[in-house]
């Protein structure tokens, strides 16, 4: 009886394993089927014009493991692009909710559901990831940086500045960007000794940061410290002299209240020899007219247009000619050419951002568009300064 039961031990484990592989064969038969009934209903779908809902059917079907998980990144990363956002977090929450990821792939979805919330401006969720993240390394250096574009959107410029202070102590060039928010701290002060500390501390992460400069010496200019409001200004002129057009009117401010018109002058020439400036010859010539007369201005601003052509110099110039001419049509002809150009002026952008080329006829610290901070300036060449 014992060697009939060993003689049919192997019998049984044949048929098991027969058994076995028979109803897995059917488990993934059944699995095919449903897999093919999906597909046709996702090209259906797809040739009915509903491509929403194909594209979530196809979402479904993807499974999960080391050969799709690409193919996840990437669609989470299309739909954000797109501007689906809903559709991203719905992939990213799918992957980080799988127990088989590894733990680098399940920080990398983390990463990604920050930045959709990021997009989606679901800023405490979005902080909630960063703020999970920036404690591994391997994601420490883009969890601050996601941190610190949430706290520049949601203006929160505390918390803004202890990120970028964090930055800083391996990237240097943040410096600049932490002067911006203590610019925009002091701004919302309403108590001047915290407006000049914020700007002082601003300084001392960009000493050539020209929004606490300017703002430095219209504080001292209103406090009659002309000396002082121009000890802040004078460095931009060499520091940043693409926003010289900006701080003429201070610097003429400053001059006047010292009683320095040579000053001024002398400053002025120096500025049109080595930093050429439509405003500054503008500013000048009249100055010349005033001193000289009219025919030495305008010998000057043709010198000017000769080695830098703009329009706000040759419409100077037309006021000079008009101003000289006699009675009749050449002056009527003069007068009408001078506010042609004038209507062009008007129409110009007088600044533009040279990072994304954004343009406006006001002075933003940050770009509206590429959210840069202090890429605007004053416009140059033929249209501008």
């Amino acid at each position: 009886m014992l060697e009939l039961l060993f003689l049919l031990l192997p019998v049984a484990a044949a048929y098991g394993w027969f058994m076995g592989r028979n109803s897995v064969r059917a488990e993934q038969r059944k699995e095919q089927e449903e897999f093919s009934r999906n597909y046709v209903t996702g090209i259906n779908l797809l040739l009915s014009e509903q491509s929403d809902k194909a594209v979530d059917l196809f979402i479904d079907m993807l499974d999960i493991d080391s050969e799709t998980i690409e193919t996840h990144w990437t669609l989470g990363k299309l739909f954000r692009r797109r501007g689906e956002v809903d559709r991203a977090i719905r992939i990213h929450q799918n992957l980080i909710s799988r127990p088989s990821l590894s733990v680098e792939e399940r920080q990398h979805a983390m990463y990604e559901l920050g930045q959709d919330y990021l997009s989606a401006g679901i800023y405490d969720r979005a902080e909630q990831m960063f703020s999970e993240l920036q404690q591994h390394t391997n994601y420490q250096s883009q969890s601050l940086q996601s941190l610190l574009a949430l706290y520049e959107a949601t203006h929160e410029w505390d918390k803004a500045i202890r990120i970028g202070l964090k930055i800083s102590r391996k990237d240097k060039t943040v410096e600049i960007i932490i002067a911006q928010f203590y610019c925009e701290l002091a701004e919302m002060q309403e108590e001047p000794a915290q407006t000049l500390k914020f700007y002082g501390k601003a300084l001392k992460h960009d000493v050539n940061c020209v929004r606490a400069r300017i703002a430095l010496a219209r504080w001292w200019i209103g406090q009659g410290k002309h000396s002082k409001a121009l000890a802040y200004i004078l460095p931009i002129t060499e520091q940043q002299p693409d926003f010289i057009p900006e701080i003429l009117p201070l610097l003429r401010e400053c001059y006047d209240g010292m009683n320095d018109s040579e000053g001024l002058v002398a400053l002025l020439h120096d500025i049109v020899l080595e930093h050429p400036c439509a405003s500054a010859v503008v500013m000048l010539g009249d100055i010349i007219a005033r001193r000289n007369d009219v025919e030495a201005a305008e010998q000057f601003m043709l010198a000017a247009l000769q080695k830098s052509p703009t329009m706000k110099a040759f419409h100077k110039l037309i006021q000079f000619h008009v101003a000289s001419a006699d009675e009749g049509r050449a002056r009527k002809s003069l007068m009408l050419l001078g506010s042609m150009v004038a209507e062009q002026l008007k129409q110009r952008s007088t600044h533009r951002c040279r990072h994304c080329g954004f343009a406006s006829k006001t002075l933003y610290w940050h770009c509206p568009s590429c959210k840069t901070w202090g890429s605007i300036k004053p416009t140059r060449g033929l249209d501008g300064e």
